[in-house]
């Protein structure tokens, strides 16, 4: 559960009175960051709530017991701590353990003769892991598990939205509106020229209208980041993304000689994905569990694709028919990791998980072959090799080991330890004709080692938890592609362990990695803790398609045209993810991303300037950014706003460009383009501005500005006076100036002024 408004941490368990557990918690309601607050039980129960001045944002989830049983180890060795009645008053950081202890329950406490132990850093990094899924994540992510969906928008409250712009020549509007769907209507007659229902599944957060290379265009993106683009005319889908449904796992495999790629999270279903494009192909459904774990394989003539996750069930599926083959029941928890060996017209899949247990299953009759002991910890990888022309399973775990298991007899053969730290994930590789087992760690480091002996056969370390583990052949060589917590994807020669390249980071810490080998070339597919599925050309790294552009609610859509004659017309959508992502807008070709505002883009406005494509953005840190909207290099940071912009226009005064915000609190800040100065600053009236609009009129520059409270204000920009100020019967979502007057669109339709 996330962006919950109204409910306490102390609602919902932790290290309530009588209940074990640790709490740590810092700052105060009234401060910018607000007061957060980790509570983590014994049994790994997991809950993160964050309170502001402006509502309340509750996670939770589980951790992996291997980071419980290190984080307590840590605290019974740290110095003594205080009684609980000594707690100071917020905004100290405090640390706070119940019931765990010999010595009873015991508070350490910045500033005082009991600071913190150095354990806080780790709880540290799990609360930002937690609250900011697309940072970099110091913590591994198998130890960690959320419930539900990623970061919502901050009050969870549906809003109607409005564009203006034209259909077929004629003034016209969009507008969505909670449990009515989307639409377009004629903005001076108010009559429907298309859209949809309530029942259309997909909840707006966005809406655009414009016209761009002679084509009139309309573009929803929705609450789970999905993005559609239609002909505003005739009515014909263009294209479009659906929702990442938090996609932190993906297979790969080839079809019918068409990479696919499959990806499923924490919720929702499996979807497939043509990895080229990015085309959606279809849902595999696993009753909206998500998955933790995904595989594609070859059996026979069949294309299978295996899922499992949080119900401890593995399911497989025949890719071509959609069809269910087998539901594998055994595990006694959730599934972390799978992996297949076809033998022919036969194959066996191997699961494994938190239970600590390797299930081996023969994927022609879905029954049981063998039940694999002898882990302490969580399985994490699994791969199968030719050990002595014999099948083998080598596993990881996080009890920081290695094993290997013959699979037609089931028995255990080898176990090393891989000399400290948590493993996280395996795969096997084949060097000068002999195998090698491959592991990733917590730290980094990628080790490959004999799996008859044990022996290190060599390593290679980079910064960034290794979170997964994939290998593939490249002009004849095989390389690693090494997924890291930090976001960045390396691929490295797998003999020499030399850097190939590196994909840096997008959507968050990478979490799982895949690659396809198609005719037309390798294909390598990633998904990441934020729940984005990225396909890339494995050769070079050149992305091919993003399938799901945003990994949380799309909060602003707009078109731009064409700059230039090697530059198309844009779709450029903004995201509760922080990104910005720019795409051809007749075709849906991903052109630019951007890492705008790490906590949210509250407000989007594109505009030109000498020749330019300029983009502004805003972010929760009461900050714009300007940006070239071609090449996505960064212009001035501008400050000032008391709080976050939810508006913003470009406009032009003195013939000079300037970018203007609507703030939360109903002040309108005005900036030159060019040096980032600021030139004024308007007065509103103490509710969020929700749309701007700036025409010039017979050479003077006027601003309209629509706000909360349903007060539509008309200022003289130069001289920065207030021409007017209208009290409406709706909240103006769009302002359009027109012959007759201004228009405003709200919820229920269309006024003129």
């Amino acid at each position: 559960m996330s962006g919950t408004v109204g409910q306490s941490v102390a609602d919902n368990g932790g290290d309530q009175a009588g209940e074990p557990g640790i709490r740590l918690s810092s700052g105060a309601e009234h401060l910018p960051g607000g007061r957060t607050e980790l509570r983590l039980g014994a049994d790994g129960a997991l809950l993160v709530e964050r309170v502001t001045g402006t509502g309340r944002d509750l996670r939770q989830g589980r951790v992996d017991a291997a980071l419980v049983q290190r984080v307590l180890t840590a605290i019974r060795a740290a110095a003594p701590g205080l009684s609980p009645a000594e707690a100071p008053a917020p905004p100290v950081r405090t640390l706070l353990v119940t019931g765990l202890l010999p010595a009873g329950d015991t508070l350490w406490a910045d500033g005082t003769s009991a600071p913190l132990p150095d354990v806080a850093a780790a709880l540290e990094a799990l609360l930002g892991q937690v609250l900011k899924p697309a940072a970099a994540a110091p913590l591994p992510g198998a130890l960690v598990r959320l419930d539900g969906r990623g970061p919502d928008l901050a009050d969870g409250t549906p809003q109607a939205l409005a564009a203006i712009g034209s259909v077929q020549g004629r003034p016209a509007y969009a507008l969505a509106e909670p449990g009515q769907g989307f639409g377009l209507a004629d903005l001076e007659t108010q009559g429907s020229l298309g859209g949809s229902g309530a029942e259309s599944g997909m909840l707006p957060t966005a809406v655009a209208l414009g016209t761009v290379a002679g084509r009139e265009l309309f573009a929803v993106g929705g609450e789970d980041g999905a993005v559609q683009v239609w002909d505003a005319v005739s009515g014909s889908l263009l294209h479009g993304t659906s929702g990442g449904e938090g996609a932190q796992v993906v297979a790969a495999g080839v079809v019918q000689g068409v990479a696919l790629a499959f990806s499923g999270g924490r919720e929702g279903e499996v979807r497939a994905w043509r990895a080229e494009d990015g085309r959606a192909l279809g849902l595999l459904s696993v009753a909206g569990q998500g998955a933790a774990a995904l595989c594609y394989a070859r059996c026979g003539d069949l294309h299978l694709v295996a899922a499992a996750g949080d119900d401890a069930v593995v399911r497989v599926w025949d890719v071509n028919s959609g069809e269910r083959l087998h539901l594998l029941v055994g595990h006694r928890d959730r599934v972390a990791a799978l992996a297949v060996l076809s033998l022919g017209d036969q194959a066996v899949l191997a699961s494994s998980g938190l239970d600590g247990e390797i299930r081996l299953w023969d994927l022609a009759t879905g029954q049981p072959v063998s039940v694999l002991t002898g882990h302490s910890a969580t399985v994490t990888g699994l791969a199968f090799l030719d050990l002595a022309e014999r099948p083998v399973l080598a596993s990881s775990s996080l009890d920081g080991t290695v094993r290997t298991w013959d699979v037609y007899d089931g028995t255990a053969l080898h176990g090393w330890s891989a000399g400290g730290g948590w493993l996280t994930s395996a795969a096997a590789v084949e060097l000068a004709g002999s195998p090698a087992v491959v592991t990733g760690d917590e730290n980094g480091r990628v080790a490959l080692w004999d799996p008859a002996t044990g022996a290190l056969l060599g390593s290679c370390d980079a910064p960034g938890a290794v979170n997964a583990l994939a290998v593939a052949q490249l002009d004849g060589r095989p390389v690693l592609v090494v997924g890291h917590g930090d976001g960045t994807v390396r691929v490295r020669d797998a003999a020499t362990r030399a850097e190939l390249y590196v994909l840096g980071p997008d959507g968050g810490p990478v979490s799982s990695v895949a690659v396809a080998a198609a005719e037309e070339g390798q294909v390598l597919v990633c998904g990441t803790a934020a729940g984005a599925v990225r396909c890339h050309a494995l050769r070079d790294g050149v992305q091919l398609s993003v399938p799901t552009p945003h990994t949380g609610p799309v909060s602003r859509l707009a078109f731009a045209e064409p700059a230039g004659t090697d530059t198309p017309a844009a779709l450029v959508s903004a995201g509760a993810d922080g990104t910005v992502r720019v795409r051809n807008a007749l075709d849906g070709t991903p052109l630019l991303q951007l890492m705008a505002h790490q906590d949210g883009v509250t407000a989007m406005a594109l505009g030109e300037a000498d020749g330019h494509r300029l983009l502004a953005t805003a972010g929760a840190e009461c900050t714009v950014r300007l940006w070239d909207g071609t090449r996505g290099n960064a212009g001035p940071v501008l400050g000032g706003l008391p709080q976050p912009a939810e508006a913003l226009v470009f406009g032009a005064l003195d013939g000079r460009p300037v970018v203007i915000a609507g703030s939360a609190d109903g002040t309108v800040l005005v900036w030159d383009v060019r040096d980032g100065r600021q030139t004024a600053t308007l007065t509103g009236g103490g509710t969020a501005v929700r749309s701007l609009v700036c025409q010039d009129l017979d050479g003077e520059v006027l601003l309209a500005a629509g706000d909360q409270s349903s007060t539509l204000r008309l200022w003289h920009l130069a001289s920065g006076t207030l021409l007017n100020e209208a009290e409406l019967d709706r909240v103006p979502l769009a302002i359009a100036f027109g012959e007759a007057g201004l228009h405003v669109v709200g919820a229920g339709g269309a006024t003129l002024l």
